[in-house]
């Protein structure tokens, strides 16, 4: 039988079509056993696997390498890469692996391997297709840090994804007493560890790592703890909308983009950015278990075998009368539930966001105050202050949009969603004694669950957490937990950028790049680029610059772009600051704020910001022994439309934090009324007859006049 129709009768076909497009979290440090331990010989990542000695295990492993292409845009293979300077991790599988896997998950007959490999090096559609999930999963890009030996493998997911865009994760099994066994995405085992070599590290494995190519609804609606969530999916419609992977257009159009004319970026090299070779959708589904809607039930007294009639009961229970929950529908009917007005839509849809979140990227932990970048890279991850990130939910068209928190924190026990405790103004710790208005602990999402491990979880455009407490974007959601001060990286906001795994990466980017270049064919959805402006994105990593996170967008040229913001949880009177970090390289923006007229955000807001200018052309000094003074001394940069930067960040460059600097600091741009059923945009344009100055997007603030203007609690400096 023919290898193609043997390929085409596993049901795997649309695998290949979807492949085309080709927290680091707590780890406890072994004590290794250093007696089966390979020592360095100086050779590199191929000729180790192509030598005499190795010749009957990975000889097909490495044909594969030397006929797998880097990218589209060159012709040098994956083991010209591994010849090369730099640190990669291999995850190497043997011939009898590779065998078994075409054999039992491809279905290709053991003796077709030659056959086989003559379409590869055609690059016949589905079979270069097949050789790309072979080699792509297998291989981490370290850049300039090093390649990831057991020692240091993360007990969950690694901080680097994969040549596929994957993230792996780690595992270890073991009875008491014998040696530990580490295993890859909760499957393949590593039967010979580090094996050093003068550019990383191999791992032999006893299985090919190919992530399941299941988008996130096909495979919740397979998994058996958590069938009635994916019949609400279903019911309501939203099941469909979690399907999508990559951009078709921009794949066809990718080919055609020059990458050796791209644009200098601002104070960087050339030579350090790259294009993203893919636009890709991504979700992340948090899902309760049925065991968790069933005890919500029998709490509240309901009982009946219809699980949608027992949800609205139990939501109308508890939430009708909430403003949340004002002008809802309550119909069941298959009409009544694909409405996005209605309760039951609504609640579904909070489940859901527009982007692909790793389990080490649900929070960002980076620069800190206090954070120990070098233990988390080793797989240490020592919580300090409490950090939070923002992500707008999915919502359908005419409905409220609504935000999500996250926060982790020392108490927290892990991520929480939608959390509220109030942290001591002075050591930013959370106090529950502070928090008078009750405490709301929030709903920990156990990433433990949504890693690689079965492959239920984690799917090929998105991941899966189960959840143990119902999610409900309640009254709580808005008064409390929502009614502060919304800080919000340009990253967080960049879904476009995160489903491709570039946000804030922990090392540098494949080939040792370190900054992203997004051409105007490559459409940010929440950043809308005119004619003559350069946007780059600068991950910083390890640079210890100034800046929330430690990245940043820098948009160069004759620049004018628009930002679509995150929706406010309430109406109400609100600051928006922008987070300012002043150079001489930087230009002067004509700031406009409103909604859209046509395709233009037409109203200007004050004088231009000028990003050259410091603090201290404002008053800025640092902080005395006198409390009082330095209250003054605040008052006067607020009464200019300026405040000093937030306490909770390293400015790496100064040896500070970013409070207190004169370099960092954050400009008040709007204070006015806003509605949250309404979406605003904030649009920055360059004034000077420059175009080699540069615009600097960090992150940007929401703050309510209930923190800003608090009659009786002074907004923190944090």
């Amino acid at each position: 039988m023919r290898i193609y129709n043997k390929i085409k009768q596993t049901g795997t076909w649309g695998f290949f079509l979807m492949c085309m497009g080709a927290l680091s979290v707590s780890s406890c440090r072994e004590e290794i056993d250093t007696s089966d331990l390979y020592t360095f010989t100086g050779e590199t990542v191929s000729s180790f696997l192509s030598s005499e000695t190795n010749k009957d295990t990975y000889s097909y492993y490495y044909e594969l390498l030397q006929n797998v292409r880097q990218s589209t845009h060159t012709q040098s293979s994956v083991a010209n890469l591994l010849s090369a300077r730099g640190n990669y991790t291999c995850f190497a599988p043997t011939n009898d692996a590779i065998t078994a896997y075409l054999d039992t998950a491809v279905n290709i007959e053991t003796t077709d391997f030659q056959q086989f490999m003559d379409s590869v090096k055609k690059e016949v559609f589905v079979y270069d297709s097949i050789a790309k999930v072979i080699v792509y999963n297998s291989i981490v890009d370290n850049g300039s840090d090093e390649a990831y030996e057991t020692a240091v493998f993360p007990t969950g997911t690694f901080n680097l994804p994969n040549m596929n865009d994957r993230y792996l994760t780690a595992s270890t099994t073991g009875e008491s007493g014998e040696k530990m066994t580490y295993v890859i995405n909760g499957k393949v085992k590593i039967t010979q560890r580090d094996k050093k070599v003068e550019n990383g590290y191999v791992h032999q494995v006893d299985g090919v790592i190919a992530p399941t190519d299941a988008s996130v609804f096909d495979l919740l609606q397979g998994h058996e703890n958590m069938q009635i969530f994916s019949a609400l999916l279903r019911e309501t419609g939203w099941g469909d909308s979690l399907t999508k992977y990559v951009d078709e257009e921009y794949e066809e159009i990718y080919p055609s983009i020059s990458t050796t004319n791209m644009p200098k970026p601002p104070t960087q090299e050339v030579a350090d950015q790259f294009i993203p070779e893919h636009r890709k959708y991504g979700f992340t589904v948090f899902a309760e278990t049925d065991e968790t809607f069933q005890s919500a039930f029998a709490s509240e007294g309901i009982t009946g075998s219809n699980n949608i009639e027992n949800l609205k009961a139990y939501l109308q229970k508890k939430y009708q009368n909430h403003e949340t929950f004002k002008n809802l529908t309550w119909g069941t009917t298959s009409a009544d539930l694909k409405d996005p007005m209605n309760a039951i839509n609504q609640f579904v849809s909070y489940h859901l966001l527009p982007i692909s979140l790793p389990s080490n990227q649900i929070v960002i932990h980076y620069n800190e105050k206090d954070f120990d970048l070098e233990s988390a890279l080793n797989g240490q991850v020592q919580i300090t202050i409490p950090v939070f990130e923002y992500y707008e939910t999915m919502t359908g068209k005419g409905a409220t949009r609504r935000l999500m928190k996250m926060t982790e924190s020392k108490q927290s026990g892990g991520v929480r969603i939608n959390r509220y405790m109030k942290c001591d103004p002075k050591t930013y710790e959370e106090s529950a004694a502070l928090t008078t208005d009750g405490v709301i602990e929030g709903i920990l999402i156990n990433t433990a669950e949504g890693t690689e491990a079965n492959n239920e979880t984690v799917a090929l455009n998105g991941y899966i957490y189960p959840l143990h407490e119902l999610l409900v974007y309640s009254d709580d959601v808005t008064e409390k937990v929502l009614n502060e001060r919304i800080r919000f990286d340009a990253a967080s906001i960049m879904p476009e950028l995160i489903n491709l795994g570039y946000r804030r990466p922990m090392g540098n980017y494949s080939g040792g790049k370190k900054n992203i270049y997004f051409p105007k064919e490559f459409k940010l959805q929440n950043l809308e680029v005119q004619e003559g402006s350069n946007v780059f994105y600068f991950a910083g990593f390890k640079q210890g610059w100034g800046n929330y996170q430690g990245d940043e967008f820098n948009i160069s040229g004759n620049y004018d772009v628009t930002v679509k913001l995150p929706p406010v949880p309430k109406d109400g009177t609100y600051e928006i600051r922008y987070g300012l970090q002043a150079t001489s390289a930087r230009g002067m923006a004509q700031i406009y704020f409103g909604e859209k007229e046509g395709n233009k955000v037409p109203q200007p807001e004050g004088i231009p910001l000028d990003l050259r200018k410091n603090l201290s052309s404002y008053g800025w000094e640092a902080d005395s022994e006198d409390p009082d003074y330095n209250q003054e001394v605040n008052k006067k940069l607020r009464n200019q439309d300026h405040m000093k930067g937030p306490r909770c960040f390293y400015d790496g460059v100064r040896g500070c934090t970013a409070y207190e600097t004169q370099y960092d600091g954050r400009r008040i741009i709007v204070r006015r009324h806003m509605q949250a059923n309404k979406t605003y945009y904030l649009r920055f344009k360059s004034v000077l007859d420059n175009d080699k100055t540069e615009f600097y997007f960090d992150y940007l603030e929401l703050c309510p006049s209930f923190v800003y203007n608090n009659p009786t609690e002074s907004e923190d400096e944090w």
